[in-house]
């Protein structure tokens, strides 16, 4: 650097005592500086400038041959300081350079390098990303497809999923013949009465499912759509939803719809926070859409098998739900909602535990009532008796990876449940005898109403007449007559016999 700038004020001296008559020579001390430099167009810049400022002195530059190539303006004398401080970097020497010939800061010609280096390093990422994978997100999908994910987020499809196969559960399993569209519309109905009800239950409890992990990312709390559009659809899905249960299915299964879908939001949704028994109406709740499903099967007629899949599925909601509440207690207390989880620690526990047992019960009992098979009762025995350990677990231990235990076990416990309720259905798979039965009790049932008729006189003129036939001489119609008519009398009504 010292070399550099000593070589730099000899030829400056150079050029000033010969008038800037150099006759094209270029400094013979630092050619590698000059070559790099000169691609630079900053430094282009530079040189054009200095050749503007100088004093309009006119002189012929040479070429190394010696013809003459262009007329151009020379600068001035140019002084440069003797004591020059130590630069360390290359900003800092362009700066002084500049300094000394009355160029722009060396800042500012920086400050355009950077640019343009910011700009090449801008293209270069942009030609980066483009070569990765684009992720989808939510806010990339089209216009109406967004809209139908947020309406499936705001009906809270898995929950919806849950009600609408216990609903199909309940049809498949009742003793009526299978009808594809009555099938299809009940399905396709509690779907939408099931939307509609979660739709209303988040337009209540936006504000709290703001204050909870579990809930603060729902469409309502993150503002993907509003209040007033959402209690829209909530209007139009039940509408449409019991209306489709009504006039495709049958009254029953429409007044079962409507009746849950009340139940859910206007009892079931503001107790939450004044009262644990919201566990017990939110399990009547979940009741329900089995007993759709039978009534939409069997045209309403809910016989005994209804009453115990709804009954399974009332006290299969404790154990699921206690379990699922008990790690998330903070956060349902932070919301203020009233469970038994927060209040009542060991009736959460020992109610998980009770309807266990009922569970079981309940199975037993099906085949007693004619609903399934013996082998219901002892496929269905082990599962529950697993099921009432964990419960026994979660009682003894009241922690977090016993509730965690008996809450995931809810979940695989329920549709197999369902399954084994569905293969042992009497006289349906393992039941052949059923339609023997039927034939006998048929047959036996015309037998005897044709023996009442015969004993009472129902069929009393055709015996007469077949009596009157056989015994008429020549058995001809002439003397039939007469005898019929001989004998008139005794067909008329009298105490013992009914009318013709």
């Amino acid at each position: 650097m010292h070399k550099f700038l000593a070589s730099s004020r000899i030829w400056c001296e150079v050029v000033r005592q010969t008038g800037g008559q150099t006759n094209g020579l270029r400094p013979p001390f630092c050619s590698r500086w000059h070559d790099t430099f000169r691609s630079s167009a900053a430094l282009h810049i530079s040189i054009r400038k200095l050749h503007s400022a100088n004093d309009g002195t006119k002189s012929q530059i040479i070429d190394g041959d010696g013809s003459a190539a262009k007329i151009a303006s020379l600068p001035g004398p140019v002084s440069f300081p003797l004591a020059t401080p130590t630069i360390s970097n290359g900003k800092a020497l362009l700066s002084e350079i500049s300094k000394s010939v009355g160029l722009p800061s060396g800042a500012a010609v920086a400050a355009s390098v950077t640019t343009a280096s910011k700009k090449s390093a801008s293209l270069s990422a942009t030609a980066d990303e483009a070569k990765e994978p684009v992720v989808a997100s939510i806010a990339s999908l089209p216009g109406f497809s967004r809209l139908i994910y947020h309406y499936m987020m705001l009906s809270k499809i898995r929950l919806t999923s849950l009600v609408v196969m216990t609903t199909m559960a309940g049809y498949a399993m009742a003793p009526g013949s299978f009808e594809l569209g009555t099938f299809l519309l009940c399905s396709v109905g509690t779907t939408l009465v099931s939307g509609a009800a979660n739709s209303i239950n988040q337009v209540v409890e936006t504000s709290f499912d703001a204050q909870m992990a579990r809930t603060r990312n729902r469409v309502l709390v993150k503002g993907y759509l509003s209040q007033l559009h959402a209690v829209g659809f909530a209007l139009g899905a039940s509408t449409i939803g019991c209306s489709m249960l009504y006039f495709g299915v049958n009254e029953i299964t429409a007044a079962l719809g409507a009746a849950n879908l009340i139940l859910y939001t206007s009892i079931y949704t503001p107790m939450k926070r004044y009262s644990i028994l919201n566990t017990w109406v939110g399990s009547f709740v979940g009741a329900i859409p089995p007993l759709m499903g039978w009534a939409a099967c069997t045209g309403g007629d809910l016989g005994a098998g209804a009453w115990i899949l709804a009954g399974l599925l009332y006290c299969w909601q404790f154990p699921h739900f206690n379990a699922l509440s008990w790690n998330i207690r903070p956060e349902y207390l932070k919301a203020g909602y009233k469970m038994m989880a927060n209040s009542h620690p060991a009736l959460c526990t020992r109610v998980s535990l009770r309807h266990t047992g009922f569970i079981a019960g309940l199975s037993l009992l099906a085949p007693v009532l004619d609903v399934t098979n013996a082998w219901f009762a002892l496929e269905t025995l082990p599962l529950n008796a697993y099921f009432a350990y964990l419960a026994w677990d979660f009682h003894q231990k009241a922690d977090s990876k016993s509730s965690r235990k008996l809450f995931r076990f809810s979940l695989l416990h329920l549709p197999l449940l369902m399954a084994l309720f569905l293969l042992n259905k009497k006289y349906w798979l393992f039941g052949e005898e059923k339609p023997e039965k039927m034939e006998l009790e048929s047959g036996e049932a015309m037998l005897s109403r044709e023996t009442k008729g015969v004993v009472s006189g129902e069929y009393l003129v055709p015996n007469i007449v077949t009596e009157i036939g056989s015994s008429a001489p020549n058995g001809s119609i002439k003397a039939i007559e007469d005898s019929l008519l001989s004998n008139v009398a005794t067909v008329l009504p009298t105490p013992g016999k009914q009318k013709l």
